[in-house]
């Protein structure tokens, strides 16, 4: 399986002391102000709405890049790029209604059965582990559903989907700009904007199960191995990184074996990932981190390797000690780069759109998604080494 990972992030870079502030008004073409429009950070739990004159304020932002989305009912939803840089900083937003799009009524008239493409979008999207069982869609019918002629699912909305996930104890509003799924092949690519919104828990004991189950999905997650690398702490947290490189010629497998023998070196075993099968040498006892990443100033860095690399992040918390009887766990990933991509303080990617990954990580999708300014208790979120 395939994804250009776009879906969950936005570039965000933070300060280390001075927190700022985003504020404007909203109004639609005609001049009149528009109340009770939402106003959100995406992949964040930071968002407001405006008040009766048109007006909204977030706080508590750091300098850096952010994706703004403005929505309201009936008219075009903005994504607004906006620098934080040492200031607080205002926007006025001029909001167009909505066209009703032509194409939908053909689609509707003559493209299959939609419950059958909702179920294949909501096992693809949400995703089919356990939190995927307690997250759901709650106003599905805004979905734009496509079936193409080569079999692929296409999806995207107008307006703000809201989900809801009690496994990790958030509601989103998430706005789906693209989707492509191929059952067949398992290709997935979506792209999208969410606000999070912490649920109140009912009793203590659920509060519990979600700060438990949000650290679960934290530790080995794509966010906390971003985080991690900056700290060039990766053996002590227990990942396991490799270096691959495909079988040459004949040698290539896709599910079927192999048709030569492999010279496998001593600190590599065969891997195989998405029924590909890949040459993999451990990166151990030490990671050579000036081939993955250079510093940059103010706890950034390039994640700038070549070729692919293999990430296990089975057992990471715990410090690993040995590789004598490793064995690749069910939460490997593998990744490469279609140019150097900077990473930010947070753990986001400037420009996530030339990170490509197969394997674990981008099977939890939006069951297991987090917000960026996600931290377990006890972390600490300078990440300058």
């Amino acid at each position: 399986m395939l994804l250009n990972f776009l879906a969950f992030f936005t570039n965000v870079c933070k300060a280390q002391t001075s927190l700022w502030k985003i504020f404007g008004k909203i109004k639609n073409e005609k001049g009149n102000s528009l109340s009770s429009a939402s106003v959100f950070v995406s992949n964040s739990t930071k968002g407001s709405t405006t008040d009766s004159s048109g007006n909204f304020s977030i706080t508590g932002l750091s300098n850096g890049n952010y994706n703004l989305i403005v929505s309201f009912i009936g008219y075009q939803t903005q994504i607004y790029p906006i620098a934080i840089d040492n200031k607080n900083d205002s926007v006025l937003f001029v909001m167009k209604e909505n066209e009703k799009e032509l194409e939908d009524v053909v689609i509707n008239l003559k493209n299959g059965n939609r419950n059958d493409q909702l179920k294949t979008f909501k096992k693809a999207f949400i995703g089919t582990d356990k939190n995927a069982k307690e997250t759901q869609i709650l106003n599905d019918s805004i979905l734009k559903l496509h079936t193409t002629s080569e079999g692929k699912i296409t999806a995207h909305t107008n307006d703000l989907l809201q989900i809801t996930n009690n496994a990790l104890g958030y509601k989103i509003k998430y706005l789906l700009k693209e989707f492509s799924y191929d059952k067949k092949s398992g290709s997935l690519h979506y792209l999208g904007y969410p606000l999070f919104e912490e649920m109140q828990a009912s009793s203590k004991s659920q509060k519990k199960d979600w700060d438990e189950n949000r650290e679960k999905i934290y530790q080995s997650s794509l966010l906390r191995f971003f985080r991690t690398l900056s700290k060039r702490d990766l053996i002590q947290e227990g990942y396991i990184i490799g270096q691959l490189l495909l079988p040459e010629g004949n040698n290539v497998s896709q599910g079927g074996g192999l048709s030569k023998k492999i010279n496998v070196p001593a600190n590599g075993f065969l891997l195989t990932v998405d029924g590909r099968q890949y040459i993999d040498t451990l990166l151990w006892p030490e990671i050579p981190y000036y081939r993955l990443i250079t510093a940059l100033p103010g706890h950034k860095y390039w994640l700038n390797f070549s070729g692919m690399i293999s990430v296990d992040a089975t057992n990471a918390k715990n410090s690993i000690h040995s590789t004598d009887f490793y064995k690749p766990g069910a939460k490997i990933s593998i990744i490469s780069l279609e140019q150097p991509v900077e990473i930010n303080e947070n753990g986001l990617p400037n420009d996530p759109s030339k990170i490509i990954m197969y394997g674990y990580w981008i099977d939890s999708r939006i069951s297991g998604l987090l917000p960026f300014d996600y931290h377990p208790a006890g972390e600490k979120t300078n990440t300058a080494k």
